[in-house]
Order: C-alpha cells, then sequence, then structure tokens
C-alpha cells in the first residue's frame, strides 16, 4: 500500500537505550528502567522515574532536554553519512506542552536556541516547524510537513520530539497536581526522558542516500478530548481516541486490519479506561494478536517524544522482523485534551 512518506533512519536516546536499537531490542525484552532518582518529592522522598544515567546527574530541565535530543539527532547524521548537511530538509519538532501555571511564551526558549545549534552541527539550518502541544503534538502538524513533501518542497522531513521530567520544577508540578507516581499513588505519573528522531521521505529519496525504507507513515490524524487529567470527565464517555482511530485506518482496504499498536499511556486510570473505551469502539478494525505497548510504563513518561519514539520502534520492528502484523498504529494523549495517532505500515 502507497502511503504519505516512508521513514528511513533513526535514532533515539531514552533510559534504557544510547540509540535506536538498543532502545527497541530492550524495550521488546520487557526489562524496565525505573529506579530511584536523585530528586525529591515534596516530603523529601527519592522520586520514582526512569532517567538516562550516562548523563550529568546535575543536568536538568531544557538543557538536559537538549542533550538527549542532540545525541538522537547524531545517530540520524551517523546514518545518513557525509550528505547529511547536503539534503533540503524541512524539520518537525514537538517539545513539551506548557505545565500548569505556565505561560506558553515562557516555555522551552532555551531547548529551542540549543536544539538550533544541534541541527546545524548536524543537518545545517533546515526551517523548523515547532508544537508545543505534548504527547500528541506531532499529530497536529505532521499532515503539513508530509504534504510539503509530497510537493517537492523539500528532499525530506526530519520529524522529532523530546521530553525530560528530570528537573526539580516538572517533579514539583506533579506532586502538587497529585500525579507523581509512589507507593502510595499508583494512579500516577512515572517521570520519564526520552528523545527521539526519524528522517522521512519519499518512495524514491533512498537512492539518492543508499539506504532502504524502513516502514511506511500512511495516515495520521488528531482530535480534542474533553478528558484531561484535571477534569472530572468520564474517560468512558470520551469518543476522540476512537475518532482517532477510525480516521487512520479509514484509509485500509477491506482486507488489511491493525494487529498491534504502541501508546503512550501509563499508570494512570484515565488513560487506560480511555483505551479500552476506544478498542471497544473501533473492534472492526482490529485483528489478532492486538498487541497493545506501553513503554511509558517501563521507561516513564514519553511526552512530546512519545509518536517520534513510537515510529523509531515501529521502525526496527519492520527493520527486524517481529511486527505482529503489516499495519500497526502509534497513539499518544496530551495533558491539555489532544489526542494522536500514525498509521504505519511495511514497505
Amino acid at each position: 500500500m502507497r502511503g504519505q512518506g516512508s521513514v528511513f533512519a533513526v535514532g533515539a536516546r531514552t533510559p534504557i537505550g544510547l540509540d535506536a536499537k538498543q532502545t527497541a531490542l530492550l524495550l521488546r525484552s520487557g526489562i524496565p528502567a525505573i529506579t530511584a532518582a536523585p530528586l525529591a518529592d515534596k516530603e523529601g522522598g527519592a522520586v520514582t522515574m526512569a532517567f538516562d544515567a550516562t548523563l550529568d546527574p546535575y543536568s536538568v530541565g531544557e538543557e538536559r532536554s537538549a542533550e538527549l535530543a542532540s545525541a538522537a539527532l547524531r545517530e540520524i547524521a551517523r546514518t545518513v553519512g557525509s550528505g547529511a548537511r547536503g539534503l533540503k530538509l524541512r524539520c518537525v519538532l514537538a517539545f513539551p506542552e506548557p505545565r500548569p501555571g505556565q505561560k506558553r511564551s515562557e516555555v522551552n526558549h532555551a531547548l529551542a536556541t540549543l536544539l538550533k545549534r544541534a541541527l546545524s552541527e548536524t543537518f545545517g539550518d533546515p526551517p523548523v516547524d515547532v508544537t508545543m502541544q505534548g504527547s500528541a503534538g506531532l499529530a497536529y502538524v505532521l499532515p503539513e510537513a508530509l504534504t510539503r513533501l509530497a510537493m517537492r518542497e523539500c528532499d525530506a522531513i526530519l520529524v522529532g520530539g523530546v521530553h525530560s521530567d528530570y528537573d526539580p520544577l516538572a517533579i514539583n508540578a506533579l506532586d502538587v497536581s497529585g500525579r507523581l507516581f509512589s507507593s502510595d499513588n499508583a494512579d500516577g505519573v512515572v517521570p520519564g526522558e526520552s528523545a527521539a528522531f526519524v528522517l522521512i521521505g519519499r518512495d524514491d529519496f533512498g537512492h539518492s542516500i543508499g539506504l532502504k525504507p524502513l516502514c511506511r507513515v500512511l495516515a495520521v490524524a488528531s482530535e480534542t478530548s474533553e478528558i484531561t487529567p484535571y477534569g472530572d470527565a468520564s474517560a468512558l464517555d470520551s469518543t476522540a481516541l476512537a475518532r482517532v482511530f477510525r480516521s487512520t485506518c479509514s484509509v485500509l482496504p477491506d482486507e488489511l486490519k491493525v494487529g498491534w499498536a504502541i501508546g503512550d499511556h501509563g499508570f494512570e486510570h484515565f488513560r487506560i479506561r480511555e483505551l479500552y473505551s476506544a478498542l471497544s469502539r473501533t473492534h472492526q478494525q482490529w485483528c489478532p494478536p492486538i498487541a497493545i505497548d506501553a513503554p511509558a510504563q517501563r521507561i516513564g513518561q514519553l511526552g512530546a517524544a512519545a509518536l517520534p519514539l513510537g515510529l523509531v520502534l515501529a521502525s526496527e520492528m519492520y527493520r527486524r522482523s517481529f511486527a505482529p502484523t503489516p499495519c500497526g498504529l502509534l497513539f499518544a494523549g496530551s495533558d491539555g485534551g489532544e489526542r494522536g495517532a500514525i498509521l504505519v505500515g511495511s514497505v
């Protein structure tokens, strides 16, 4: 089936892996990377989270996020080789959404500056589109980038996202809102950090850089839900996630169904209820084994890296032939109510 673009190179840095291959294979093994971090909650207790222990323990916040992203960018640059800087690229970045009480104008300034520097070192100075809508943000900006790609306004699009809770301010925001996971609060968020990037091109792009496609992007959809961590609306009544499932799968012929998915849900009950409600509403679009993976339950909250990391993991699954079925679904939900999904398929 012809897609909207194909992934040709991937890069990732996560609490469980220094690159995309390590991350994919160790996540598949089921090994968790959740442990006590050198950060404290409001009671002075150690925070349970997943973090990259190879980074400086005193590096926090946006500077730390930039270190994670730079490592993932360098991995892609190594894969592409010497031609990386000569490509006509467009970059699409998913950044963290503002925390409660934060103004949008105050968020991600340092991260944007540091990532621009990292991009300059690896891929020159491509135009950059940024979304600050958290986990589902990429689904809101990727369709326009794929349209630009189809119109040959660029050779390829560099798609990525980054997130880090390794920051006293981020931990405090989760803690005071009652969302920080602990032995006394299983209905909470396990803090985490990750960065992921993929290089997407048209089918003929691989010939120019000597790379084979890893997976196809078949469809992208987004919806806004009334369900947030701070409201009291019923997750079982929400239909936004079901709508993005239906919208992405609508491009498939009748004989093709989706047999697996990668989501960004952790242990918060409302997100799990919402997922099972969406699966019930869209059961006709699924086929066995209906394998739903949740990396956040092993490497902590993914934030804006959720959908880019899903593309990385899907690419590695197809590359190494352990994808259960030809088509899979990547989905995510932001704290602001945004829901997004990306349908992927084998090449």
